[in-house]
This record gives structure tokens, C-alpha cells and sequence, in this order.
């Protein structure tokens, strides 16, 4: 039994690639050297940071740990990759860029479905920039082999992550976490909700034309042949059925008839009396996902 019943403190190891810097956590002698490794990018929400997310990669590594003493040792090893998003932590520059729309003058950010949208199409683009990069800081010498990369986000993060699920092919493994792969749906009814115009200078043309080029929406995501990147990725949904801020009914058109194909897997778990949070539930179904989907052999 390579753990004890309790589960190690992950190993923090900081890199710092192209100027972004990169928390990667392990456990210590969840594996044996020469068994794969599986990781994940775990991306936080609007005006979080990465080292905001430690609490929710001690909950996953709890889960994993869990799985790891019920079925055995053979399954691929977890490390877990987390970054500041564009504009925060210790990349913030503009805190007020960070905001949403408000009446109050000080708090508003006219900017905001601008704003928003530059960043998680801005962490998509990171994502895959670090998946070129990470394997070369974590093993220099080959002294591991990568398997996969896999992306869960939370809120923006989580925007971001069905970004990366469409455009990145070497993302498999996604779970999208109080997030909206539609975000002229939400966004317009944010906007609404404000009596905002769906136009400039809120909605500039050139935002439209962009989101009709780049959104997960856009692509054909019911089909049956290579024109739907989504084909045989693994997906789980979770979003909280009281959440305010980025409403299931934004997301369940998309998720409904989001088509998988017969190699991928969807799930989708709307978790009753939960708002716009990462709730423990959702934890622990990440978890057993990420085991399922990625880990287990």
C-alpha cells in the first residue's frame, strides 16, 4: 500500500515559464516513478488567484487519495497546475477591469463584457502555451512521461476551460465548474439585468464579430464527424441549480445537445440548493471523474 490512511501534503514546486508562473503540486510516492503522468490545470474564477485554489487541490488529492486505497495502486499519477489568470494575482494590473457593471460610478466597469471575455479566451491561450512548456521544467531529463493533460476551471475558469475544450486537442478530459460555454447568453441577460444595450460601447462590433468566430457555441458541437472538436473528449458539467450569477439556463441549451460521439462522455450534475460556488458535492464528483476518465487503468 503505497499510502497510509491519511493522504499526503502535496509537493509544491514553483516554475516560472514565458513570465507566468506556475504552481505544480504532487502527492509524494502516490506511484511508483515509472507510471504515468496526468495534469491537470485547475483555473480559478474572476478576481481569485492560483494560490486561492489550494483548498480545492487538497480536496481533489483527498478524493484521489481515497480511490487510490480503494481500488489499488494502478492508476496514473495526478499533478495539478494552477496559474494566475490575466489581470490577477500577481499579474493584476487593472483591478477595476476585474469588476462588472454597477451603479455605482467608483465600481463600474464599463468595459466588462470586454474585459471578461480577453481573459478567458487570454487563459485558453495559456493553457495551451504551457502545455508546450510545463513537460520540459517538470522532467528537464525524461525522468517522467506525461499522458495527458486535463483542464478543470471554476466560474471564469470555467468559461475558459470550454474555450480550451474546443480548441485545444490535446485537452481530452474537461470539467467545466458554475460556468457557460455561451457567453453571448450570458452576457446578454447580465446585461439586461443592468438595462445595458446589447451594443456599443458595452458590446463594440468587433467584440460580436470575435464571439462568433471564437465561442464554443459557434462551432458545430451536435455533429457527427471532425467538424465538432468536442468529439470523444470527456466532459462533466457541474453547476449549482440556485446560481445567480452565471444561471444553468445559459449553459442548458449548449450542454443538452453538446454530441460526444460514442468515444466521449458527457455528464452533467446540477447540484440542488447550491449557488455560484464550488461546492464540496462538486469536489468530490471532480474527483471521481478526473479517477474514472484519466487516472484509472
Amino acid at each position: 500500500m503505497l499510502f497510509g490512511k491519511k493522504a499526503p501534503e502535496p509537493k509544491i514546486q514553483m516554475f516560472v515559464i514565458g513570465g507566468i508562473t506556475v504552481n505544480v503540486y504532487s502527492q509524494p510516492k502516490a506511484t511508483k516513478p515509472d507510471v504515468p503522468v496526468a495534469v491537470m490545470f485547475l483555473l480559478h474564477g474572476r478576481n481569485g488567484s492560483a494560490l486561492k485554489m489550494g483548498e480545492f487541490v487538497n480536496g481533489i488529492y483527498d478524493e484521489v487519495h481515497a480511490h487510490r486505497r480503494k481500488h489499488g495502486g494502478d492508476a496514473q499519477d495526478l499533478y495539478i497546475a494552477t496559474f494566475d489568470q490575466r489581470n490577477h494575482g500577481k499579474r493584476l494590473v487593472d483591478k477595476k477591469a476585474n469588476q462588472g457593471w454597477f451603479d455605482d460610478p467608483e465600481q463600474n466597469n464599463e468595459r466588462h463584457a470586454i474585459d471578461m471575455y480577453a481573459i478567458q479566451t487570454g487563459t485558453a491561450q495559456d493553457v495551451s502555451y504551457l502545455i508546450d512548456f510545463l513537460p520540459s521544467y517538470l522532467f528537464p531529463n525524461e525522468e517522467r512521461k506525461i499522458s495527458q493533460f486535463l483542464c478543470v476551471g471554476k466560474s471564469l475558469g470555467g468559461h475558459a476551460t470550454w474555450i480550451v475544450l474546443r480548441n485545444e486537442p490535446r485537452i481530452k478530459v474537461g470539467v467545466p465548474i458554475i460556468a457557460c460555454p455561451d457567453y453571448l447568453a450570458l452576457m446578454t441577460r447580465r446585461a439586461k439585468s443592468h438595462k445595458l444595450p446589447v451594443g456599443p460601447p458595452y458590446f463594440p462590433k468587433s467584440l460580436i464579430d470575435l464571439i462568433h468566430r471564437a465561442d464554443p457555441v459557434v462551432v458545430p458541437y451536435t455533429a457527427l464527424d471532425s467538424s465538432n472538436p468536442f468529439l470523444g473528449k470527456k466532459i462533466l458539467v457541474l453547476s449549482g441549480q440556485d446560481d445567480k450569477k452565471v444561471p444553468w439556463t445559459s449553459a442548458k441549451e449548449f450542454v443538452d445537445n453538446l454530441n460526444v460521439g460514442q468515444g466521449g462522455v458527457k455528464e452533467v450534475i446540477v447540484e440542488p440548493g447550491v449557488g455560484h460556488e464550488f461546492s464540496p458535492a462538486m469536489v468530490k464528483e471532480c474527483a471521481r471523474f478526473v479517477w474514472q476518465h484519466a487516472l484509472a487503468m
